[in-house]
């Protein structure tokens, strides 16, 4: 699955452990773990809030697209 990989990529390339970006989320690092295995999959505000710490669109978490950049924001 798409979704695991890019987001251990995302860390990884960020230089951040598991440990380290599991805490920044408020998250287990066993969740981590299974979010980057494929074994589980985040909830809604959980993969906005990543998409937003890594400034990439949700499309490109989940494979519909190969394009990082996230659409811009709505003014209220």
């Amino acid at each position: 699955m798409i979704f695991g990989n890019r987001l251990r990529a995302l860390r990884e390339d960020s230089d951040l452990t598991s440990n380290e970006f599991a805490e920044i989320m408020h998250i287990t690092s066993r969740a981590l773990n299974y979010y980057e295995n494929n074994m589980r999959e985040p909830s809604f505000p959980l993969l906005i809030n990543i998409a937003d710490y890594f400034k990439v669109s949700i499309d490109f978490l989940l494979g519909r697209t190969d394009t990082q950049t996230p659409y811009p924001k709505k003014q209220k």
